[in-house]
């Protein structure tokens, strides 16, 4: 099974932010109910063995984390620009003993470019600069099926 561990995200702008830089982009946007901020992809592997307790220091319960701005990561991705610290992504590795092969960069993805149709979309990106929000921190541990129209995330597991 493809699992990883992320957190839904509400992004309630989103249908605005979509419509308005879809006039300068062509790309892979994600569905509004697929927002997510990834804290570990984990790949092919058994859902049993990730289905446990957090420690209390870094337990999600009732805690939030702030999305401040947008932005993108060179010509490929936007995403939205998460503000948070790294205790449950370093327990995570700890605890199922995965490997941190890339710096955590908090991000939620909206689109995946495949082309900036005109130039004018670094200024329209410029207007949500100021975007700001809470977002709950409920970690999920989720399964994750490729299909042809894209992927389907089912929730299969809420840490507490």
């Amino acid at each position: 099974m493809r699992l990883f561990i992320a957190t839904p995200v509400n992004f309630p702008l989103y249908g605005a932010v979509r419509q308005n830089l879809s006039k300068y982009i062509d790309g892979k946007w994600v569905e509004g109910w697929n927002l997510h901020l990834t804290h570990k992809f984990i790949g092919e592997d058994e859902p049993e063995k990730y289905k446990v307790k957090l420690k209390e220091k870094a337990s999600p319960t009732r805690q939030k984390f702030k999305i401040k701005g947008i932005g993108t990561f060179g010509n490929k991705v936007l995403y939205l620009k998460a503000k948070m610290g790294d205790e449950i992504n370093k327990e995570i590795n700890e605890k199922f003993s995965l490997t941190n092969d890339k710096p955590f960069i908090p991000h939620i993805t909206l689109c995946r470019i495949k082309n900036i149709k005109d130039k004018k979309f670094w200024d329209e990106l410029k207007k949500y600069e100021n975007i700001e929000f809470e977002v709950p921190l409920e970690v999920y541990l989720y399964k994750s099926t490729l299909t042809k129209k894209g992927p389907v995330y089912e929730k299969i597991y809420k840490y507490e």
